[in-house]
């Protein structure tokens, strides 16, 4: 018997029925030959019925084996072997034509690429035929060759389908390492994407701490001069006290922004007001538009529905698109930010007055690492990680130039948020 660990190997067989459809015609032949005086009928037909119920069972039990099955293949070889035996003996011994039934077993046995089963199987067979044949002493030259014929028979096919199996099974533990090897490759390569998105903020966050911190200048000035004239001032006077609460909570405001963005790792959905996430990363790129003479045209409506959105990585979006546009426009243009519903959809646009997108970009799409700015220290992931963040969301980006000239980024959000991320309440 085999190892309990040792599992049959089931792929190559009880798949089509081919030894049920065998046995379906041995038992018409078996029937139609009831007048035959070698035949012991209706004996012969009971055992037929049971071959066949032994084999139907086993083919629908095969495909659902796993490593402690191989006994039930061992015990239908011999339970066959002995039904099989037993069909001989009923149509004639020697003389019986249903000797081929024993290569059933031998069949079965080669297919599960057991070479025990398989020259258990033969010796069984072979034992049977020789058994049936007669005492050796009684044997003439056409009753040696016969038996020769048959056990020549048995060999043979033993040889052929278990040398077929196992090049078979061999094949199979190929492709399945194969298979497993593409699906391990293909979560590193998920993971290396996902790390390459959420790694590539250092350059954002650099460029951002930067116009934070100038930007808190303002504010933090506001809010020392009006406590001053304050702790001066006996009258206490409001409209100082309005100032200090204001100026407040912009820096507030600004540095939630910006911590949010650089905290946001995370994807929670929720509805969300857009108008709010990109006025938030609007104010962000602020400092680097007026550092470089460059106007931000915000027309996104405040009456936009709100959206399932992850709203953090949708202000990295905005932030992404606004400060590339910003990067590639000429002092003194205007960056113009809009936004529309349709269909069920946000549809969010970005344009500028720079040179526009190469046409191998356009053509090629969106790509990490693929800048034009890499003198001046682009590293091509802008745009790059604000497409993933967009797919995310069930969405899509695209790129093209706009008829004037300059480039123009345009992403579609759906208001429902993506099908497989279901909003927080």
């Amino acid at each position: 018997m085999a190892k309990k660990n040792d599992a049959p190997y089931t792929g190559n067989f009880a798949r089509g029925g081919y030894e049920t459809v065998f046995l379906v015609f041995m038992l018409a032949v078996a029937f139609f030959m009831r007048g035959n005086p070698l035949i012991v009928y209706p004996d012969i037909l009971y055992l037929f019925l049971a071959l066949m119920v032994s084999n139907l069972v086993f083919n629908w039990s095969a495909p659902r084996l796993h490593g402690g099955g191989a006994w039930v293949v061992e015990l239908v070889l011999l339970l066959n072997m002995l039904i099989i035996t037993g069909i001989v003996r009923l149509s004639g011994g020697g003389e019986s034509y249903f000797w081929v039934l024993y290569l059933l077993p031998i069949f079965t046995a080669a297919l599960a690429v057991k070479l025990f089963d398989v020259i258990s199987a033969l010796l069984f067979c072979s034992l049977g035929v020789i058994y049936f044949s007669g005492p050796l002493e009684t044997w003439d030259i056409t009753e040696a060759f016969g038996v020769t014929v048959k056990l020549s028979i048995f060999l043979l096919s033993a040889a052929v389908l278990y040398r077929t199996a196992l090049s078979k099974r061999r094949t199979d533990e190929h492709l399945l390492a194969k298979r497993l090897e593409a699906e391990r490759l293909a979560r590193e390569l998920s993971e290396q994407r996902t790390g390459l998105v959420m790694d590539a903020s250092a350059t954002e966050i650099g460029r951002m701490v930067s116009g934070v911190l100038h930007d808190l200048g303002n504010p933090l000035t506001v809010i020392t001069l009006s406590a001053e004239v304050m702790a001066q001032d006996e009258s206490r006077d409001k409209l100082n006290l309005e100032r200090i609460l204001k100026a407040a909570r912009y820096a507030k405001g600004m540095l939630s922004n910006a911590m949010g963005i650089v905290r946001g790792r995370e994807y929670v959905f929720a509805p969300a007001s857009l108008r709010e996430a990109s006025a938030a990363a609007l104010q962000l790129c602020s400092f680097q538009a007026r550092k470089k003479n460059v106007s931000i045209k915000d027309e996104v409506p405040a009456d936009l529905p709100p959206a399932v959105i992850s709203r953090v990585h949708i202000e990295r979006v905005f932030m992404n698109l606004v400060s590339n546009a910003v990067s590639f426009s000429p002092e003194g243009s205007v960056v113009e930010v809009r936004a529309q519903l349709s269909d069920g959809k946000i549809t969010a646009l970005v344009q500028d007055t720079g040179p526009g997108f190469p046409e191998e970009m356009l053509v090629k799409g969106v790509r990490a690492f693929a800048t034009t700015r890499g003198e001046q220290g682009g590293t091509g992931l802008g745009l790059f990680v604000a497409d993933e963040i967009v797919r995310r969301h069930g969405g899509e980006l695209s790129i093209s130039n706009a008829p004037e000239g300059g480039g123009r980024v345009l992403f579609e959000l759906p208001l429902s948020g993506p099908p497989d991320h279901p909003a927080k309440e």
